[in-house]
């Protein structure tokens, strides 16, 4: 008896070095995760033939009048009228996103709490900012909206420098390196990776903002140059004169800018742009996500949605059909993981976006 204690002794504590050795060999690289899906909950109708019988509550991450929440609301208040039940948006702010997204996490998976996301939050979760492998533990069910970014500059400045398109201004920033200022928001984002991608070789001078309604105010004033963005966030300023378009990062030119340069003409490979969809705890049940889901589709042929996408641009591009949500998400996880590995800034990694 003695001997087998003896003996399984030692077995764990070669099991424990050879785990502290593995940490530390990890501790140089991103956090690699193979995680596995929760089992869906058991719950009655989960035949895709589920009923609402309260109050769905979709949980926005982001600030009351902001770009999310004014995407959010007019969805919600069709729901309502569709499905037949209160349908309440609760923003939880804070940390970008990563408040509202714990909050959410936290509640049952029963198909009564929802999410509004973006995929900012796949960056903060290979960032190592969240507490749950979001990936996994978080499923976008459908995609609402679709944004454009566009690379604008401020009217003032553009005239000053005699830039009136994209060509212009490479013109002149190989003539004047690093006079032309461009404010951003976060590097490694995704208006990060589109200015990279599309300024290349250009030598610019970044100067980074706290946040895009003070950037949109320094170009308007002429304090700022350039700046990366959606029509969306932009769209006043560039209605009133003071911002003008350069490039949109799009497969093909917008209705509403048909002599504005887009990526495709230029040879650009860059048409990353924020989408909003709606995200739900790993184990809802499916009936409720595919009733939810069918609602949103039905939703999406009401008059007053598609003057909602009309006024913001949002018309511009298609959004995935619902069968090929998944695997759009899986191709925005891998393009922003394989961008952030490239800029260093890579936390936690998951082995299946390798």
């Amino acid at each position: 008896m003695k001997k087998a204690f003896t003996i399984l002794m030692v077995v764990l504590a070669v099991m424990v070095m050879f785990t502290s050795c593995g940490k530390k060999a990890d501790a140089a690289e991103a956090n690699v995760v193979t995680a596995t899906p929760s089992k869906p909950v058991e719950a009655k109708a989960d035949d895709g033939t589920w009923k609402f019988e309260r109050k769905i509550e979709i949980v926005c991450p982001w600030g009351l009048g902001g770009g999310a929440d004014s995407t959010i609301r007019p969805m919600a208040t069709l729901l309502q009228q569709k499905l037949g039940v209160p349908v309440e948006v609760r923003n939880e702010t804070g940390a970008g996103g990563v408040t509202g997204t714990e909050y959410t996490y936290k509640q049952p998976a029963d198909g009564y709490t929802f999410m509004l996301g973006t995929q900012s939050l796949y960056i903060q979760d290979m960032q190592g900012n969240m507490s749950m492998n979001f990936k996994d533990d978080m499923e976008c069910i459908d995609v609402l909206v679709h944004s454009i970014n566009m690379l604008a500059g401020s009217k003032k400045q553009l005239d000053k420098y005699g830039i009136k398109n994209f060509s212009d201004l490479k013109k002149y920033v190989a003539a004047h390196p690093f006079e032309v200022s461009v404010g951003m928001l976060t590097s490694i984002g995704v208006d990060g990776m589109c200015f990279e991608i599309a300024t290349e070789g250009l030598d610019l001078n970044v100067v980074q903002y706290g946040g895009g309604s003070e950037v949109n105010a320094d170009l308007a004033g002429g304090h700022c140059d350039l700046a990366v963005g959606g029509y969306d966030d932009m769209k006043g300023l560039i209605e009133s004169g003071d911002i003008v378009p350069l490039l949109v990062f799009c497969e093909h030119r917008l209705n509403i800018f048909p002599d504005c340069e887009c990526t495709a003409d230029v040879g650009i490979d860059s048409y990353a742009g924020p989408w909003r969809g709606i995200f739900a705890k790993a184990g809802t049940p499916r009936g409720a996500i595919n009733t939810l889901v069918a609602a949103i589709e039905e939703c999406r042929n009401d008059a007053t949605w598609k003057s909602f996408l009309h006024n913001a641009a949002y018309d511009e591009r298609t959004v995935p059909a619902p069968a090929d949500v998944q695997a759009f998400c899986l191709s925005e996880y891998k393009d922003l993981r394989d961008y952030m590995f490239e800029q260093g800034t890579l936390e936690k990694d998951y082995a299946d976006l390798k």
